[in-house]
């Protein structure tokens, strides 16, 4: 998995349960020995239930992303105010010299 990015290993990995969980469920009930109507039913409710869990593993995944675009958006807030701070140093730094008949340092 990429370190860098959690948040793909863990989506694959949800997928990858409700559909095998869902695969599962409708195979165990299509072989189960009861008639069809009743078969039909359990298939209707297993698969309500699966999209109930795959809404809920969508739901999960939404707020991480969010949680992890606010990270990112902060981090470069944090990052873009560093160099801003940097720059006006730089310039400042320049000016003295300037004033100073110095040359700059490049």
């Amino acid at each position: 998995m990429n370190s860098e990015r959690p948040e793909y290993g863990f989506a694959a990995l949800a997928l990858a349960f409700v559909t095998g969980g869902f695969i599962g469920a409708t195979l165990g009930v299509l072989f189960a020995p009861r008639p069809g109507v009743e078969t039909r039913e359990r298939i209707r409710e297993q698969a309500g239930e699966a999209c109930e869990r795959l809404r809920e593993t969508a739901d999960g995944l939404r707020e991480r992303a969010e949680e992890l675009k606010e990270a990112g958006r902060e981090k470069f807030s944090d990052v873009q105010g560093k160099v801003q701070e940097s720059v006006e140093k730089i310039k400042e730094k320049v000016s003295v010299k300037q004033e100073k008949g110095e040359e700059p340092e490049v």
